[in-house]
């Protein structure tokens, strides 16, 4: 670590503040002890410039001294030592320069008596450098651990967020080699137009898998593509109806939030009903909201298919973990309607 007095041009306020001394000390002779002005200024200069010097040489006492409750016999003995050779040093150099400056008997005898007072007055300037230096200290201290901690956090959430991301690309795969294989014996046609639909499906996201975001219009692009290729499975058995505002194309939102949504519409209206389901999309700016409402109808009857889970959790938690807000997923069950709704924040964009 630097000298915190020398890194980014501290010097200058430490000599502001050392110059303020001497002339406050300067004052203080030629008011209360009578000595001439240029006498008290060079009094004030050598015996203040002494400490300036021994000020910067205190932070490699403290750098350096292990301030563990274990060592604490060792970092007094260590201050100690640092205190007495520093200030009787200064006395010493300040008694053996002002005696050679100042020849009138008069001033001599008041470098004498003065030395008590000025080894006190270095005491001071001791302990109060050394506490500055600790505080320093303490305080890089905090504000290195507040930036690695921050640094966690984010590669934390990076990570998660890659996590969450990966599932959905093997989670939708592993379903629609399943429904491949399944059409490769009832109806190898419709099997051959799907691993098509899939391949452009995977061409596509292929090259947005870098992108943390996108916008809505690729995303919708995105869900017709995973749409086409359902219908193949699924015929006239699967009906898409769009509303959405042409405002909110260019609006930002999570790579691929909208497959997991969709998802699950497939999986608990679809599989479920042996009537046409109609999933509905809608998508509109509020405030500094884009809104996106996924409904889908279900047979309230039929038996839940069971799955993992990864859809709306998955969902929910990348919008905490990118916006750090929670319940930015709403979701409502009537009797035979399910819609989930995407709160997705838009500050960034609204300059």
């Amino acid at each position: 670590m630097n000298h915190p007095f020398i890194r980014n041009r501290n010097i200058i306020v430490y000599t502001a503040i050392w110059l303020m001394i001497s002339i406050l000390f300067a004052f203080g002779l030629y008011y209360f002890n009578d000595l001439e002005v240029k006498m008290a200024a060079i009094d004030s200069a050598i015996f203040n410039g002494i400490f300036f010097g021994l000020g910067l040489s205190y932070w490699f006492n403290v750098r350096y001294s292990s301030f563990d409750k274990s060592q604490l016999l060792n970092l007094i003995i260590s201050h100690a030592a640092a205190l007495v050779i520093s200030v009787g040093l200064a006395l010493f150099l300040t008694n053996s320069i002002l005696s050679r400056l100042g020849h009138e008997e008069e001033y001599l005898n008041f470098l004498r008596e003065s030395l008590p007072w000025r080894g006190a007055l270095g005491l001071m300037y001791y302990f109060i450098i050394i506490l500055v230096y600790y505080l320093i200290l303490y305080y890089d201290d905090v504000n290195q651990k507040s930036q690695e901690r921050s640094q966690l956090e984010t590669m934390l959430k990076s990570s998660e967020l890659e996590m969450l991301k990966s599932q959905i690309n093997p989670h939708f795969i592993f379903n629609s080699l399943n429904s491949i294989a399944s059409l490769t014996i009832i109806s190898p046609e419709k099997a051959r137009n799907m691993v098509v639909k899939l391949s452009e499906f995977l061409r596509y996201s292929l090259g947005k898998e870098n992108d943390q975001m996108n916008t809505m219009d690729d995303e919708i692009k995105n869900i017709m593509l995973y749409l086409d290729i359902e219908k193949v499975r699924f015929g006239d058995r699967l009906s898409v109806e769009s509303e959405i505002e042409k405002d909110c194309l260019n609006l930002n939102l999570p790579n691929l939030i909208l497959q997991p949504i969709f998802e699950n519409t497939i999986k608990h209206g679809i599989y479920e009903s042996l009537e046409q389901v109609t999933i509905k999309l809608k998508a509109w700016k509020e405030q500094s909201l884009l809104r996106i409402e996924v409904s889908n109808q279900f047979d309230p009857k039929a038996v839940g298919k069971k799955g993992k889970g990864i859809g709306l959790k998955n969902v929910t938690e990348r919008l905490r973990l990118i916006y750090g807000v929670p319940q930015l997923v709403v979701t409502e069950k009537t009797d035979n309607l399910f819609t989930v709704r995407l709160d997705i924040p838009q500050i960034a964009t609204d300059e």
